[in-house]
């Protein structure tokens, strides 16, 4: 050993050790060559937490096999190209964009001048002069490119043309917005597959994740600071004071989905109907850990908790199926929040007629328990429902606390957990933003777009008896009015009086119809609601965007 240590190699390895020089050192040659064969190529932070658990190991064999199987894991779950954007910042990753974008345009180039060589025109063309085979080609060859970044490239659809899918794959703000998903995910799975995310480390989401959405936060609130609106009157504003007055504001969007809640229950009351709290939750295999001791689930497969979600989503499909199938309604709000893992479940505030309610029940049941309902805890655990008993308090009170939890945190002395209420809904927020899942859903009737389109006018001066009825409702913030006078709790959207507006977008410059920038097919926008034959039109300003630092600078 002594020999060894003397050693041309053992210098080498000494330097190459870096901040982890005594551990390495504290290896053998054979143990040195291998942890740096397995683990060097990730970012230092995932190698600390790697050089921790390997450590914990009482056997070098143990060790050894402990980092193969882990380091195979990461190494599939990240593409080789991404490996050195682990903790990339904001500029850096506009900085990779943009040079992406540059090199997606060059693969079209070199495409297009070896086929101008090589292939001959097709009587088929795109735009008249790009031969279809040689457009589809180039598509090929994008999405070839993009997948080496894990980014799922454009698909071709009805809303998304071949021509459209290739100018997305050629510019920055596509990538950008890309790339910061994929890496944020990607991120947050590989500390997940650590053991970073749990009721020991980090609840919800990893610290490393909730420290990138806090930068990430502020960085949004001061370009929204810089931009500005300004309408053909020269009226502007800035969109961080349109941002504070919308449902972005998170208190706006807390008190309007308590408006919206209080306003069920008070027709539930009317109607006689049940009151019912129903919690979900998946199947084991979704869970990382266990929630008392942090331990790793033996039966976790690797799924995120977008996975979980989208379990979940399609679980209620089903039961919303067979719902139908019964010609059972109901109506109410679904909260998604995560368990200490990350995993996703639900809480829904369900109101329905007294006589379904153990109809729904036995639905809920047979869906929930559908797939490993026969695992330990899957009975008690799986589905629950709580009879909601008005002469304890109200239903909108009682999910009122997970609403608070998953907006701000605000007037609650603690999280469900019993932490900090506060901190809780940062990780919760930071939680939301990675895995793109939506928290909060409506139940049943009333449009929320009319709604809120209704609540932007003072008054409906000329209009007929109903228009003004269903405005005034919205007006003086009355859900429960409202929602009756639009139909009831059970009227269906294209039954219901008012209808969102949707109109084509005008150049006022030059009069012709405006056209989407990737697909150029004629863009549709909200603009106000219909009665009828009888619109009014809610959104009357047109709007150029403005950058107000660009210009101080």
């Amino acid at each position: 050993m002594k020999k060894f240590k003397e050693s041309p190699i053992a210098r080498t390895l000494d330097m190459m050790g870096g901040e982890f020089g005594d551990f390495y050192r504290s290896l053998s040659l054979e143990d040195r060559l291998f942890v740096k064969k397995q683990i060097s190529h990730f970012h230092i932070k995932i190698q600390k937490i790697l050089i921790r658990q390997y450590q914990s190991f009482d056997k070098p064999f143990n060790a050894n096999t402990y980092l193969r199987n882990i380091s195979a894991e990461l190494n599939g779950l990240l593409p080789e190209k991404i490996i050195s954007l682990f903790d990339a910042g904001e500029s850096e990753l506009r900085e990779v964009a943009e040079e992406k974008a540059r090199r997606c345009k060059k693969l079209e180039l070199n495409a297009l001048q070896y086929s101008t060589l090589q292939i001959k025109p097709s009587a088929h063309s795109v735009n008249g002069n790009k031969p279809v085979n040689e457009i589809t080609d180039l598509y090929d060859t994008l999405t070839s490119f993009v997948n080496g970044y894990g980014i799922n490239p454009p698909e071709i659809s009805k809303a998304v043309t071949l021509t459209g899918a290739l100018k997305r794959m050629q510019e920055k703000k596509w990538w950008l917005r890309k790339l910061r998903k994929v890496i944020a995910r990607k991120r947050e799975a590989v500390l997940i597959h650590l053991g970073q995310v749990n009721s020991r480390k980090g609840k919800y989401c990893s610290d490393y994740t909730v420290e990138y959405r806090l930068i990430q936060k502020d960085l949004q609130r001061k370009m929204l600071e810089n931009l500005v609106i300004v309408n053909e009157n020269n009226e502007s504003f800035s969109l961080a004071e349109l941002s504070d007055k919308n449902v972005s504001n998170p208190v706006n969007r807390k008190n309007e989905l308590m408006t919206r809640m209080a306003g069920y229950e008070k027709i539930a009351k009317e109607l006689n109907h049940k009151s019912l709290f129903v919690t979900i939750t998946c199947p084991s295999r979704f869970h990382n850990t266990y929630a008392k001791s942090g331990d790793p689930n033996p039966k976790w497969d690797g799924s995120t908790p977008y996975d979980a979600q989208q379990y979940l989503n399609d679980l209620w499909a089903l039961v919303r199926a067979e719902l139908n199938r019964k010609e059972i309604k109901v109506y109410g709000f679904r909260v998604a929040e995560p368990q200490h893992d990350g995993t996703p479940h639900w809480h829904m505030l369900i109101f329905i007629q007294q006589e379904q309610t153990e109809q729904f029940k036995t639905i809920i049941e047979y869906y929930a328990l559908r797939e490993d309902g026969d695992e330990a805890g899957a009975l008690e655990n799986r589905c629950d429902f709580k009879n909601i008993d008005y002469s304890r308090g109200s239903a909108t009170g009682y999910i009122a606390k997970y609403v608070s939890k998953n907006v701000n945190g605000a007037n609650l002395d603690s999280d469900i957990d019993g932490g900090n209420a506060i901190e809780a809904s940062q990780r919760v927020e930071a939680w939301t933003s990675c895995w793109g899942i939506r928290q909060f859903q409506q139940i049943g009737a009333g449009s929320v777009t009319v709604w809120r389109e209704l609540r932007r006018v003072n008054e409906l001066p000329g209009e007929n008896e109903s228009f003004i009825k269903i405005h005034d409702a919205a007006d003086k913030g009355s859900w429960a009015e409202f929602v009756t006078l639009m139909g009831g709790v059970f009227c269906k959207r294209d039954e219901q009086p008012i209808r969102p507006l949707y109109k084509e977008k005008v150049d006022t410059a030059t009069g012709e119809l405006k056209q989407t920038y990737f697909d150029e097919v004629i863009s549709i926008s909200l603009r106000g609601v219909k009665l009828g034959e009888k619109e009014v039109i809610t959104r009357v300003h047109e709007w150029r965007l403005e950058n107000r630092g660009a210009k101080a600078a």
